[in-house]
């Protein structure tokens, strides 16, 4: 649903268009197969790898930023999830110095009550203070530029207000903010109204995100805010591969994701993740079943390819599910849940 407080103009500036990581969908070998089947989108951010208390993280939790699992895909930053600066300088300095990111983004943002409940992601934003010391020691030293995503606050929507001196103290090169508590996670409506205050406060680059469900309010959000550092999209992106595109062109025709087009990218992305993952049909179908999570409120039929126990199951599943485009038709994949 647009933005019915705002008519967009007739020219739009659209800044660049970050594909948001999603844990466990926006995998490496999930954007090598996006960016071969949509455009759009200008970079991406990798989901989250947490540090670790007094020493690097293990070598498996980089294998998703690997620069050999990212060629041929979109430009990556890799993002870290903790609570301790001296933890994160260390980690996004190995990722500098050794993989060659030269920039890395801090999470405060994700709501997950099992990151939460830690005094991590949106947890964090209860406490200014754990704030400003992790600002401090993570500064110090840090050999790679430093980015933030953050929400308004954990419980209150105004939990902002206590964070915006001590974030304008430290050389940050873009906040990306999601306009929910941490408490609310993807309930309710994302609020614009706080971010823009949010953003008047902040001397940093901006970006937004959140509940970007169609080209229209895309471009709205980009009319009423023309100086945004960036946009990023991610379950609006995922419903509906091809919004980033058309958020670009601005015309509902381009909107439209055509059921074939979906189900090459599909088959592409099954035949990638069975050739890429051990232990049989499991780990494919739970990869697979993440995606149709999204796919679930704008095509029939998903309810069997979710239950699918095998793979011969799932791909009669899928057929079905994807059977009911017909080329040409121009069957569109438009997200329309909240």
């Amino acid at each position: 649903m647009s933005d019915p407080t705002h008519c967009p103009s007739p020219v739009t500036r659209v800044p660049p268009i970050v594909l948001a990581p999603l844990q466990g969908v926006t995998t490496a070998l999930f954007r090598r197969v996006f960016q071969r089947h949509f455009s759009g989108v200008d970079r991406a951010m990798a989901p989250f790898i947490p540090t670790t208390t007094g020493r690097l993280p293990p070598l498996k939790y980089f294998r998703d930023v690997l620069p050999e699992n990212n060629r041929d895909s979109l430009p990556l930053i890799p993002q870290l999830i903790g609570k301790d600066g001296h933890d994160f300088r260390e980690a996004a300095n190995f990722i500098h110095d050794e993989l060659g990111y030269p920039e890395i983004n801090w999470n405060i943002g994700c709501p997950s009550p099992t990151v939460t409940a830690r005094g991590r992601g949106a947890g964090l934003l209860r406490n200014p203070e754990g704030i400003e010391s992790f600002l401090e020691a993570a500064c110090a030293g840090l050999r790679c530029r430093l980015s933030v995503k953050m929400r308004l606050g954990m419980e209150r929507d105004d939990d902002y207000l206590a964070l915006i001196d001590l974030l304008n103290r430290y050389p940050i090169v873009e906040i990306t903010i999601h306009p929910r508590t941490g408490r609310q996670q993807y309930e309710g409506r994302a609020d614009r109204e706080r971010f823009a205050d949010l953003k008047s406060r902040l001397r940093h680059p901006v970006a937004y995100n959140g509940d970007i469900v169609d080209a229209a309010d895309g471009r709205a959000i980009c009319d009423r805010f023309p100086d945004l550092s960036s946009l990023m999209i991610g379950r609006g992106a995922i419903t509906n591969p091809g919004l980033p595109a058309a958020i670009r062109v601005g015309t509902p025709e381009a909107e439209a994701c055509g059921v074939p087009a979906l189900a090459r990218f599909h088959d592409d992305l099954y035949d990638a993740y069975r050739g890429a993952l051990e232990g049989g049909a499991g780990p494919v179908l739970a990869k697979m079943k993440e995606v149709w999570n999204y796919w679930a409120a704008v095509l029939p039929e998903v309810r069997r390819v979710l239950k699918s126990r095998t793979l011969p199951e799932y791909e009669e599943n899928v057929a079905r599910a994807l059977g009911g485009g017909t080329p040409g038709t121009g069957a569109r994949m438009t997200r329309r849940v909240g």
